[in-house]
């Protein structure tokens, strides 16, 4: 009777079913409009140095460099792969210091890390090459920023639950992901500040431009995320989640129906088959690789089953930790071969598109580089308003698919309609699953471990970021080469490859998700 009315309730007022989550957000505290202001800065920050960073070091750090692509790719690895590493190990300053205390630290550490990417080449260190003093002042640099990241994302997340309550927290996570790829979107511009039919200021005078908007947005988070604030906007989530709970049992009570009580998550070993099924798969994507990129991603794979299997023998010391969760750890490793898409957009992309697109296309690349981030704020919101009562795991096959699939489409040539093919439908699928996982990690986490769960939950995009930078380089080499290693006869002019293999590597994923359904996904649980 109960579901049969909400149905009903459901279809009489679908409009409402999409407002309403915005308006509940809308009037949520002040302190939770400051995170996301200080998020929408950072991201514009974040990913506008992060777009420009591979060519910085190919053009600029290691100009004269045989195969320059590949270390430059090695050091956006030491940056992307670092942050991930570091949320593993910081997060727990957002559950022990507090947001607000993290937030400003973290701010703090990435200011002083992109004054020093900045400045090292504006005071005239000279561009020797590897490991010249300009190479190791920007990595010194991308040191700060690591550190500032890796307490920063966590506490953003912990922020965004001490916040919100029940009724505002899917949709606080969402608008979360959605306002820092507003952010990232804003770089689109960038090539006003870059390129020489406008401001001309290069690379490094754009680098200066992000490093204002970092200090901007350590003094509104200072300013806006007061004690008072923070403290108020607590306990009101707090007392909001108690009423919410006592109206819950109040309106089952009067329905005559038992109050569901949490079940404690059952652990069990993984099915042999299943190792046999993840080695097959993983193995594969090597072999779509070659070389030395092929036996570093096995290498790799076979690190991350050391660690499952150290995890799975070591869960009676570690029964909190949420990889001791077999299932859940099974299912977070699932996602990596989708997530290779998301490392691409500021690895490949940018000098794929540059290489291979005649026209204003390719001179400036920012805009369809950028693409993706102004989609995801646009449909992330909507996305999450329409699945908010879906369950997670089927949210995960479809988005995954979604995600993986458009990526085929670029192996059919270098048509601009391909391209935006590519960046629409493939956001749709992140919009579909991304948020939700977040969601999800953060919700299972005990009280006052936030920052902890989210820091862990990041350890297979740690991965990604580590293999991804092993083979992208190589890749653009061999199939989408710069003009010296083209003349070199080094690599052909064949993008297609490269997209055919990235596709096939991302498919995994929802390969791996739909033959563990039924050991998964029978009883994956999230709250609603």
């Amino acid at each position: 009777m109960a579901a049969g009315s909400t149905e009903s309730t459901k279809a009489a007022n679908p409009f409402k079913e999409i407002t309403q989550p915005f308006i509940d957000l809308f009037h949520a505290p002040r302190a939770l409009w400051g995170v996301n202001l200080a998020y929408v800065l950072e991201g514009m920050v974040y990913f506008g140095m992060l777009g420009y960073l591979a060519m910085h070091f190919s053009d600029f750090i290691f100009q004269g460099v045989a195969q320059a692509d590949v270390h430059s790719h090695h050091m956006v690895l030491a940056l992307t792969a670092g942050i991930t590493i570091a949320m593993f190990f910081l997060g727990f300053v957002a559950d022990k210091f507090g947001v607000r205390r993290a937030l400003i630290w973290a701010f703090f550490c990435l200011l002083a890390g992109r004054v020093v990417i900045s400045g090292a080449p504006t005071i005239g260190l000279e561009p020797a090459g590897l490991w010249s003093p300009l190479h190791i002042a920007t990595m010194v640099g991308i040191l700060f920023v690591v550190v500032g990241y890796g307490m920063y994302q966590p506490a953003a997340y912990a922020a965004v639950r001490q916040f919100t309550n029940p009724k505002t927290a899917a949709m606080g996570f969402a608008m979360l992901y959605a306002l820092m790829n507003l952010g990232g979107y804003l770089p689109t511009f960038a090539f006003l500040i870059r390129d020489d039919n406008f401001l001309g200021f290069g690379i490094v005078g754009t680098y200066w431009f992000y490093t204002t908007v970092s200090l901007v947005a350590l003094v509104l988070t200072m300013i806006i995320l007061s004690k008072k604030t923070v403290k108020e906007a607590i306990t009101r989530a707090k007392a909001e989640t108690e009423e919410m709970k006592k109206a819950e049992v109040a309106t089952q009570e009067a329905n005559g129906e038992t109050t569901e009580t949490a079940v404690a998550v059952q652990r069990e070993k993984v099915p042999v088959h299943w190792w046999g099924i993840w080695i097959i798969c993983m193995g594969l994507a090597g072999y779509l690789a070659h070389g030395t990129v092929r036996i570093s991603l096995i290498t790799l794979f076979v690190v991350a089953l050391g660690v499952v299997a150290f995890w799975e023998k070591a869960r009676i010391w570690v029964a909190n930790h949420p990889f001791s969760d077999v299932k859940f750890m099974f299912f977070i490793f699932a996602l990596i071969p989708v997530q290779t898409l998301f490392a691409y957009n500021w690895l490949i992309l940018p000098q794929y598109i540059n290489r291979s697109y005649e026209g204003w296309i390719g001179e400036y690349f920012e805009v369809a580089a950028n693409f993706n981030p102004i989609l995801i704020f646009i449909m992330v919101p909507i996305v999450a308003a329409l699945t908010q009562k879906r369950k997670v795991y089927n949210m995960m096959i479809i988005g995954t698919f979604v995600m993986a699939a458009p990526a085929f489409l670029l192996s059919f040539g270098t048509s601009w309609y391909l391209l935006l093919t590519y960046l629409l439908v493939m956001t749709l699928g992140e919009a579909m699953w991304q948020p939700r996982f977040l969601q999800y990690a953060a919700e299972i986490a005990p009280e006052g471990r936030t920052g902890v769960y989210m820091g862990v939950a990041q350890f297979p995009w740690f991965l990604t970021k580590v293999i991804v930078p092993l083979y992208s380089g190589v890749l653009l080499s061999k199939y989408c080469p710069d003009e010296t290693t083209l003349l070199a006869g080094l690599g052909k002019m064949e993008p297609t490859k490269l997209w055919f293999v990235s596709a096939c590597i991302a498919m995994m994923s929802t390969v791996l998700l739909i033959l563990a359904k039924g050991w998964i996904g029978k009883d994956f649980k999230t709250k609603a």
